[in-house]
């Protein structure tokens, strides 16, 4: 097992489910030491530091709701003294449609959530984060093939704001530049989780099991391998890039 990143502490938020579960995982078995961050999910981030420590890396969990600026602040403070040492990796992973609401029905209310959740806490966490990420660190934002085709009928408000992940991801890159730290982006496609679970009928799925050339829904192990490697040092020269992990779905 190759353990490039063997004393490196990486921050995962998000990293209770899904692809922040996998992603934190994988990070572990490439050497990492990791922080799982959750909101709600307490006795998922539990099994997932445990995964951690069975892998020898030192683990820790921290709660916050990253949508609150103030929440967020406290979260990167209590992160950081978890798993001391500085911060090597952030993967900006938190997200959700939260609902599906058609423009003609959606209130200002579920837009300004959805946008605090999928883009304001990447700005919130990154922000904080800075003071404590080791020069030559790498971010990995979070976005969605949502950024690209607008979502289907009832996600304007989660496709806008991870379309603003790349956007802002790309500013990222250009910013910290001088200090070496490379920010990109993985686009994951329909990835089979809890969110397809929650927001994706069986019918919709096999929709969009129709379009996929490579013939299968993706899992979010996938997505955590593709993290692992913009984390790793064949990654060195890549930044402000968005790799699209959606089986030929869309091309970025």
């Amino acid at each position: 097992m190759e353990t490039f990143l063997e004393h490196q502490v990486a921050l995962v938020t998000g990293g209770a489910t899904g692809i922040g579960a996998a992603t934190a995982i994988a990070l572990a078995r490439a050497g990492a030491d990791v922080v799982v961050g959750y909101h709600r999910s307490e006795d998922e981030a539990a099994r997932v530091v445990k995964a951690v420590a069975d892998l020898g890396r030192r683990g820790a969990m921290v709660q916050g709701d990253l949508s609150d600026p103030a929440q967020a602040e406290r979260w990167v403070r209590e992160a950081c003294a978890a798993v001391p040492g500085p911060v090597q990796v952030l993967v900006n992973n938190a997200g959700d449609l939260i609902e599906r609401h058609p423009l003609s029905d959606m209130s200002v209310e579920h837009w300004d959530a959805t946008i605090a959740l999928n883009l304001s806490s990447v700005f919130y966490v990154t922000r904080w984060a800075l003071s404590h990420l080791a020069d030559g660190g790498r971010i990995v934002n979070v976005t969605s093939i949502a950024a690209h085709t607008g979502g289907s009928v009832g996600a304007a408000a989660y496709a806008s704001a991870k379309g603003g992940v790349v956007t802002l991801t790309r500013s990222m890159a250009l910013e910290l530049a001088p200090r070496q730290i490379t920010v990109n982006a993985i686009s994951p496609g329909v990835i089979m989780t809890r969110f397809h679970e929650r927001h994706s009928t069986p019918e919709r799925l096999t929709s969009f099991l129709s379009q996929i050339p490579l013939g299968r829904l993706g899992t979010a192990e996938d997505c955590a391998a593709a993290v692992v490697f913009l984390a790793s040092p064949a990654a060195a020269f890549i930044t402000g890039e968005v790799l699209e992990i959606n089986g030929g779905q869309h091309f970025g």
